[in-house]
């Protein structure tokens, strides 16, 4: 079992994945348009003293909204659509990724996630989501005590 963390999430939506979410969704024109116009020009404000600073913002669910969870989901829904073979089963929660990898051997077990491993980061960097290494974690689970090495190595 691997799991994997998103890197702050929420606020790296990227804005032309959402779009696109929506598109490969076949959303109604209205709620597209309507997303694309709440996400156009958006600006963030900083007033320390007299000090005012301004920056566009062209990622993330903006704070607070309701549809901030909504438009994360389009965005990370596709990772659960890629082409997962018989021996792995994914499943995402918010910005939490599981990857489960069922194996004869330790080693065939480290092969299959490698692999599933790879597609899925090749999908993250297609879409601007990195994965935090220090909480993403792997454990070996089995009911069987074997007499193989357990040490696994995940790329």
């Amino acid at each position: 079992m691997v799991s994997l963390d998103v890197s702050g999430a929420f606020d790296s939506a990227w804005w032309p994945a959402v779009l696109e979410g929506l598109r490969d969704a076949k959303c109604h024109r209205n709620l597209y348009n309507l997303t694309l116009v709440y996400l156009n020009e958006r600006n963030a404000f900083i007033k320390i003293n007299n000090f005012n600073m301004e920056k566009r913002i062209t990622k993330g669910c903006p704070k607070g909204s309701c549809c901030g969870p909504g438009l994360w989901n389009i965005q990370y829904n596709p990772i659960l659509n890629l082409r997962y073979t018989k021996h792995t089963k994914i499943i995402a929660f918010a910005d939490d990724l599981v990857l489960m990898v069922e194996a004869e051997s330790i080693g065939e077990a480290e092969k299959f996630a490698n692999i599933k491993l790879k597609k899925i980061a090749e999908w993250a960097t297609d879409n601007k989501i990195k994965f935090n290494e220090e909480k993403s974690k792997v454990m070996l689970l089995t009911r069987r005590k074997r007499k193989e090495q357990k040490s696994i190595q995940f790329t």
